[in-house]
């Protein structure tokens, strides 16, 4: 057995992996003790639905991570591990930020202003500088959010934060 030392960056993979499994386990817990309506819709269409479903994607993906770790770790070759660069980080500071900021905006503007905002903002955030179309960073975020809107609104019968748009298209 090699003698390696144990530092984060050799096992943030793993590390990470665990949190997020331990995370999506929490997840799938709260997601589960959701208030359902029974009567008013079925039980296919229930609000614990896509929350569970997001939750078992997570410990999914989380689980691979973990795979990724390991096998990371034992062909660890003694080769320096790639740091993070500036744009990576400040990529990642304004991803937290967007999705801080959409939570605050969407109760008071609802889900449709919020979510074109937001996604809006996501996808100019991690496009490169030089491939970073506007308008059809727009385009994409306002279809994604009416698809998203209409499946969940109309095709799960799930109520959404209302704001100035839903009032005037009476949801």
């Amino acid at each position: 057995m090699s003698t390696q030392k144990l530092t984060f960056k050799k096992c943030r993979d793993l590390i990470l992996g665990i949190f997020l499994l331990a995370l999506s386990v929490v997840y799938i817990i709260f997601a589960r003790q959701i208030q359902t309506r029974p009567k008013m819709t079925p039980t296919y269409a229930n609000a614990q639905v896509l929350p569970t479903l997001l939750g078992i994607l997570l410990a999914i993906l989380s689980a691979a991570l973990i795979y990724q770790g390991i096998r990371s770790f034992k062909k660890d070759d003694g080769t320096a591990v790639k740091k993070m660069s500036k744009v990576d980080l400040v990529s990642v500071v304004l991803t937290f930020a967007a999705m801080c900021l959409y939570i605050v905006i969407l109760p008071k503007f609802g889900f449709i202003l919020s979510t074109v905002v937001f996604l809006f903002a996501q996808i100019t955030i991690l496009a490169p500088k030089e491939k970073r179309n506007l308008p059809l960073f727009a385009i994409v975020a306002v279809i994604f959010t009416i698809i998203a809107f209409i499946a969940f609104r109309i095709g799960l019968s799930q109520m959404l934060p209302r704001g100035p748009i839903e009032a005037l298209l009476g949801y």
